[in-house]
């Protein structure tokens, strides 16, 4: 086979606003929130080559192919009194990514903020992202553990901005405070997906344990995900403070982040498509608002004492119902 040639990394320029446009929905997918993404061509173009550019992009490129991409704006420290960089967002296709393109990418970043007298680099990495995690540490970054990004976007700018604050939940929607403790641990599938499935979960409370498990002949495994979610929660009989443990990022993202936009769209997608199992997201939208909920990722499979039980309860339950089937 022929060999490749040295990736090359260059400022983006226009014309590039269709591969741009395309690499960012690549990220999104990746990152398993491909709905919110509403960028297009036109809007690249104009952000990053118009009369006022909100951003700068670097493109890795391999054998005349973009492959990934850097998008970049200034940021300014007041304690260090000079301006940094903020890394928005750095993606590498899949198929490029042992050719060591990401590390290229950040270190022509590094060069630009010696060039311009940069006194740091910033960006935010997803919890659940462990392999540019370990990355990011080996090359001498650190997270900033005792910070916490705050947004505001959509309606709640708006308000701001009108000077009026943003609309509250009704009061009958609030939770009463929170007394109990329990801590959940849920899991679900089915085999094959669609197919014949099962949820569990595991309760912890005062020193006790409970187990739950059901399942549905013909479903998929993130309803089964969320069937485990909704079913603890609403075996709960009072207001609790609780950490919700699950290994679906489908569903933790779901409730920590799309939801929201959701509702605010009237349960359609940014792409005008009604959203999937809607009916589950309303359900678990309801009960979620007599507690004080903690979402809690788990990596499944790796060796968790109750995500492995979860697991087992649910491996049992599609057992049983293939046979009686």
């Amino acid at each position: 086979m022929p060999r490749k040639s040295k990736p090359i990394i260059e400022f983006a320029k226009p014309g590039d606003e269709e591969e741009i446009c395309r690499l960012i929905h690549a990220l999104a997918k990746y990152e398993k929130e491909p709905e919110s993404c509403v960028a297009t061509p036109e809007m690249v173009r104009e952000q990053l080559f118009g009369d006022k550019p909100g951003a700068e992009c670097l493109l890795a490129s391999m054998d005349g192919r973009v492959v990934g991409f850097a998008l970049f704006f200034p940021s300014f420290s007041t304690w260090l009194c000079k301006p940094g960089m903020y890394l928005e967002d750095v993606f590498v296709e899949p198929e490029a990514r042992e050719l060591g393109i990401g590390g290229m990418l950040l270190q022509r970043l590094a060069n630009i903020c010696a060039e311009r007298d940069y006194g740091r680099l910033e960006w935010a990495c997803l919890e659940w992202n462990e392999l540019a995690k370990g990355f990011y540490r080996r090359i001498g970054a650190r997270p900033m553990e005792e910070w916490r990004t705050w947004r505001l976007t959509g309606e709640p700018l708006a308000a701001l901005a009108k000077g009026s604050p943003a609309e509250k939940k009704p009061k009958e929607k609030k939770a009463e405070p929170a007394s109990d403790k329990v801590e959940i641990y849920t899991d679900g599938g089915c085999r094959p997906n669609p197919g014949v499935g099962a949820w569990a979960a595991v309760l912890l409370y005062n020193g006790k344990t409970r187990e739950l498990v059901g399942g549905e002949d013909e479903t998929t495994n993130n309803r089964m995900e969320m069937l485990a979610s909704i079913s603890a929660l609403e075996t709960l009989k009072r207001p609790c403070k609780v950490v919700l443990h699950t290994d679906s990022q489908y569903l933790k993202n779901g409730i920590t982040s799309w939801i929201s936009k959701w509702k605010r769209n009237g349960w359609m997608t940014a792409t005008k498509k009604p959203v999937k199992n809607d009916d589950l997201w309303k359900r678990l939208d309801a009960v979620i608002t007599k507690h004080d909920i903690e979402w809690a990722w788990v990596r499944g499979h790796s060796g968790d004492k109750y995500n492995e039980r979860c697991d087992e309860l649910c491996t049992e339950e599609i057992d049983r119902r293939c046979k009686s089937k």
